[in-house]
């Protein structure tokens, strides 16, 4: 096989049709395996990581031969029948990590900057084309399981701003799969890092203070480590200012390793990988508080054996809010039927992933909000988002501002550098419609099966529950405990399940005294993990709001502009529906309306207002018709109250109202991953 291009046609300036032969092949020409043996750290040794197998799925298409070729629009280079088409296999005995890209061996000239090319992986479709000169990659990070196949199918063309210089030369390259020996191997998806995001670890400098450093993004570097959630370091990013101590275009560009200044920070957040979960109590009984066991999906796999759909009902006495059956077993069976976590669909979009905020929200520290605070200076849109910890929080703001004022997030302009192609995306409405809107991301208001896809991992072996530095009760995560005169802070811990308010017996989240006695850390023990990588404030703290409907009699999305704010009802991707019940505060019919998946029905460990969660806090979800309408959902507890509300299981209902008491927080859905 010849691997070389043919110009045989003249240059014209005016009319640039001149000839090539394009040549892509694997290198050893049919199949090539690449182990890669090599640990990075202070000191290297050998692992077995798995020995992946390139396979041509026909020797015929051994090589991507284009004979003859001339440049191309992109339109025309994807209608091309000819395509490279060949699979990966782990034939190994432990999950592997990987790229695959195609790398250029021709030197003279590089032809990089005019080839162009698309791919398709397991048929899902081709992706957009790039150049080979913008970015080499035909996959990065992917994890194969033992045995499994990923296929691969290549199609590339000649750009049509190929010049001259391109004539009666020779282009060559191979397609490389190189096998990386993973940091984490949890088999977690890598988080999806938007544009301005920087990834980040935590260094300690002593028990309670430390920096916040750039970490490396592609996870190969042990000594600049992002995320290993197998030992509870979940992954962790960050926003900055545009100007500050440096600006925004020096931290994207700095080097791994580089501090990033708490003060040039406006958000972080937390990666939550998509998973599926075996149901321990999917038939509306009770259950007793245990490890919930997690097993992280690949891509946009649904491996589950359940599915669920919404069954909304009307009834003044509704017991249930979806029907569910397995594929496998025909109806639920606890303890082996699985579940794909159903906070990784958003709207018609399957996720692999999503990011929760860190905090729980603020606003400018220096705003009358905050040194004044009260509906009239609080209840308003325009108002800057933080997630950021030791801040008073955003509070006497009502449910349809915090929905406006999140969803402004991604507004052209925004402070914290989410990107828009639109100089037009000024505004937004309560449907979370932005109009002009086309990016690949979607910033809301938290979902209340959002919130139980955080507090499952927490309970997971992933999570503070599986965390052996905890012992019992230690096990659940430590409650904010931090209120004075109506004010609450982000980031705090009373370092107990269900601390008393104080501002005194309370500690910043980064501190990492070890307290022993399967106490373990101070501050950090108020995270999902028990450690400074997770999420805070899920215990304690304000009372948090979410996207929890409890429906009209009509099914469709309950609202009292009088309390909630809204005046029109949001679209169904932003929130979750439930059905109409007004008989029973807390009991069984009443719980039974919760959805697999919330943290609300399968947490619960008594029908009862209070004592009613695995942690012993509250549970009831209520339908008034008259008087306060509780249409929503408000999840862990409160600093204020010492007696019944703690815990990341407990939830209310609520009826949207801007008070001192109440608050919320954004999470990032990442699209076209």
């Amino acid at each position: 096989m010849k691997d070389f291009f043919a110009l045989n046609k003249p240059f014209k300036k005016y009319l640039p049709v001149y000839m090539i032969m394009l040549s892509i092949m694997l290198l050893l020409g049919t199949s090539y395996a690449l182990l890669r043996s090599s640990h990075q750290g202070e000191n290297s040794y050998v692992m077995n990581v798995g020995l992946l197998e390139v396979t041509f799925v026909d020797s015929q298409t051994s090589a991507l031969t284009l004979e003859n070729a001339k440049p191309v629009t992109d339109k025309e280079g994807e209608k091309e029948t000819k395509e490279l088409f060949f699979t990966v296999k782990n034939t190994g005995n432990v999950i592997a990590k990987y790229n695959v890209y195609i790398e250029e061996t021709s030197t003279s000239p590089e032809f990089k900057t005019v080839i162009r090319f698309i791919s398709n992986k397991n048929d899902t479709g081709y992706i957009d084309p790039k150049t080979l000169s913008e970015d080499k990659y035909i996959d990065q990070g992917s994890y194969l399981d033992v045995g499994e196949i990923a296929t691969y199918k290549v199609k590339a063309w000649i750009s049509e701003t190929a010049d001259a210089t391109y004539m009666n030369q020779t282009f060559t390259a191979r397609i490389v799969v190189d096998s990386i020996q993973p940091l984490d191997t949890s088999g977690a998806n890598e988080p999806v890092l938007l544009d301005n995001m920087i990834p980040v670890y935590y260094e300690a400098t002593s028990d309670t203070e430390g920096v916040w450093k750039k970490a490396d993004s592609t996870n190969t570097n042990s000594t600049y480590k992002w995320h290993d959630y197998t030992n509870f370091m979940w992954a962790n990013a960050v926003t900055v200012k545009e100007s500050g101590t440096k600006s925004r275009s020096e931290y994207l560009s700095s080097n791994v390793g580089t501090i990033i200044s708490m003060e040039d920070i406006t958000t972080m957040w937390v990666w939550i990988p998509r998973y599926k979960y075996t149901i321990w109590s999917g038939n509306n009984g009770t259950s007793e508080e245990q490890l919930i066991n997690v097993v992280f999906e690949h891509g946009i796999d649904k491996t589950g054996t359940v599915t669920c759909v919404d069954n909304i009902l009307t009834s003044s006495s509704s017991s249930s809010s979806q029907t569910c059956t397995d594929a496998t077993n025909g109806s639920i069976v606890n303890g082996t039927s699985t579940y794909t976590h159903p906070a990784f669909t958003f709207g018609d979009t399957e996720l692999t992933g999503f990011w929760y905020a860190k905090f729980e929200m603020s606003t400018d520290q220096d705003s009358t909000c905050v040194t004044s605070q009260s509906n009239t200076n609080c209840n308003v849109t325009g108002q800057n988002i933080y997630i950021k910890p030791d801040q008073t929080s955003l509070r006497y703001i009502n449910l349809s501002n915090i929905f406006v004022n999140i969803r402004n997030m991604e507004l052209f302009n925004n402070i914290h550098g989410f990107t828009q192609n639109s100089s037009a995306t000024t505004s937004s409405s309560q449907t979370g419609e932005i109009a002009n809107d086309t990016n690949n991301y979607d910033i809301h208001m938290q979902k209340n099966m959002e919130w139980g896809a955080a507090t499952y991992l927490a309970y997971s072996e992933y999570g503070k529950y599986g965390n052996s530095l905890y012992t019992g009760t230690n096990k659940r995560v430590y409650k904010n405990n931090w209120f004075a005169s109506n004010t609450y802070k982000t980031g705090y811990s009373g370092y107990t399940y269900n601390a008393s308010y104080s501002t005194t017996d309370t500690t910043v989240y980064n501190d990492l005294t070890d307290l022993g006695n399967g106490q373990g850390y101070r501050g950090a023990g108020a995270s999902t993990t028990g450690t400074i990588y997770g999420i805070y404030d899920m215990n304690g703290g304000g009372a948090e709001m979410v996207m929890g409907n409890m429906v009209d009699t009509s099914g469709n999305f309950y609202y009292n502009t009088s309390f909630d704010g809204f005046s029109t009802s949001p679209l169904e991707k932003y929130y979750d529906k439930y059905s109409y019940n007004s008989s029973s505060y807390y009991g069984q019919n009443s719980v039974t309306r919760g959805k697999l998946g919330d943290a609300t029905k399968e947490m619960t460990k008594q029908f009862a207002k209070n004592d009613a969660t695995w942690e012993g806090g509250t549970r009831y979800m209520v339908f008034y018709t008259t008087n306060y309408y509780w249409l929503y959902f408000y999840r862990g507890g409160y600093a204020y109250n010492n007696d019944t509300r703690y815990g990341i299981s407990d939830s209310a209902s609520y009826n949207g109202n801007s008070t001192y008491n109440d608050l919320s927080r954004p999470v990032i859905s990442c699209f076209n991953n």
